[in-house]
């Protein structure tokens, strides 16, 4: 920490996010869940009402007559915006899901379009601003390299090179994050299953899409210098990528999938790795950690997993992603 003020920050932090789940509390409760003192939860529960973050008045019935206020998170105080947009089997889509600051879903819209350019993204984002006054950040998930703010590398080529976050923060004067849609998914799956010392790795793969995977490590998105880490499309295969994405298929996928997933454990060593899309089933899975086996030690190969979808996991991310970047 710098100053007391960065502590004072802090503090608040700490106490937002433990109330987080959008339950009353005393600020003895408040104290023993953060570590905090009692005289500095006083303090800073003051602090956050007055701010409109918290509100405080229900009382609650102690002994002898006694009572105590009851705190909590003030859902309507503010909201956030996420919006992603991906391909399945061709069709382009676009999905915005409003969160309340406690992460309860207000409002979702998924719909399908002919091309998802900027001027689709900006025009979603509008409909949203307009119906919610109280928003105060933007959480972008895209299905590409998310560089220092621009889409690289995506898998919808009328977004290669847009500049997003720069061109919305201008539009909107709002806060905007980007990040890859994969790192979204490892967040939110880390923060609702995951041990806080585990080393987990999620991989998305999926029919004529290059796949991609993306790992925690104790907490941080592994992002790499120009946020690339996880991309294992890119790995050498000796085909072009026109030909890796032919062979995306249930078929003649088991090469390609392998090749990512020893990579994955050779280079990051998560203790779990979590899996899923359409190309993934058990007896697959067999297969391929067979052949991670002919190279990799069995006492350094990781435990597997298969979901149906990391859906609640994406929503999840992008919603902790806002809460990690409010500012107090």
């Amino acid at each position: 920490m710098n100053n007391s003020a960065d502590i004072r920050k802090e503090n608040k932090r700490a106490i937002y996010r433990f109330m987080l789940d959008g339950r009353p509390y005393t600020k003895q409760q408040v104290a023993k869940g953060t570590g905090l003192s009692a005289a500095t939860c006083n303090t800073l529960l003051n602090d956050l009402t007055a701010q409109g973050i918290v509100t405080g008045g229900s009382k609650q019935s102690g002994e002898v007559g006694r009572s105590s206020v009851l705190y909590q998170i003030n859902e309507e105080h503010e909201c956030y915006l996420a919006i992603h947009f991906y391909v399945v089997k061709g069709q382009r889509w676009l999905e915005s899901i409003v969160f309340s600051a406690t992460g309860r879903i207000l409002s979702k819209t998924t719909r399908p379009y002919d091309l998802v350019g900027y001027e689709q993204v900006e025009a979603a984002i509008e409909e949203v601003v307009k119906a919610y006054p109280r928003l105060t950040q933007i959480i972008i998930g895209t299905p590409s390299i998310a560089q220092f703010g621009i889409i690289r590398h995506c898998d919808i080529p009328e977004l290669e090179e847009v500049p997003m976050v720069d061109k919305l923060e201008r539009r909107f004067s709002l806060p905007v994050a980007m990040e890859n849609d994969m790192h979204h998914k490892a967040y939110g799956y880390y923060m609702k299953t995951g041990n806080r010392e585990e080393v987990l790795s999620l991989g998305y793969f999926s029919g004529h899409i290059l796949p991609g995977t993306a790992t925690i490590h104790k907490g941080t998105i592994i992002r790499g210098a120009n946020s690339f880490a996880g991309m294992t499309g890119f790995l050498p295969y000796n085909v072009s990528k026109e030909e890796q994405l032919a062979m995306l298929k249930p078929e003649t996928c088991i090469p390609f999938v392998a090749r990512s997933i020893c990579a994955i454990i050779v280079l990051l060593n998560p203790s779990t790795i979590v899996l899923t899309g359409d190309l993934i089933n058990e007896s697959m899975l067999d297969t391929i950690i067979g052949i991670c086996r002919k190279d990799i030690p069995a006492e350094y190969m990781p435990a597997f997993k298969i979901v149906d979808s990391f859906d609640a996991y994406y929503y999840a991310g992008m919603y902790q992603l806002a809460v990690d970047r409010k500012e107090f």
